[in-house]
């Protein structure tokens, strides 16, 4: 397995994922009012992060025939997180923070 290529498809589809849940979001806000305005919206963000990245990477990983099991649930659901963060901070911010060396 060519593990560059593995890892640069991962990327592109975590890319992917912030890009739809931010257009998602923005629809969302428009559309309700109520959730444009209330501290709401991040735990929205989170739940459709978390969900959209599982089902993103059960699909992906179906399509690769990969075996799925108990810990790449748990790496699929700590990416739904990274996901959410740089949905709500910003691809740049998450990426400084993963940078740092300290």
């Amino acid at each position: 397995m060519d593990y560059t290529t593995f890892i640069s498809q991962l990327l592109m589809i975590i890319a992917a994922l912030v890009a739809v849940v931010n257009i998602i979001t923005e629809v969302c806000k428009r559309s309700f009012a109520w959730l444009a305005g209330s501290k709401v919206i991040n735990l929205f963000v989170l739940l459709l992060s978390v969900a959209l990245t599982v089902a993103a990477f059960l699909a992906y990983w179906q399509i690769k025939e990969m075996l799925i099991t108990w810990y790449i649930i748990a790496a699929f659901i700590i990416i739904g997180f990274m996901v959410a963060f740089a949905a709500m901070f910003g691809f740049d911010k998450l990426l400084k923070y993963l940078g740092r060396s300290e």
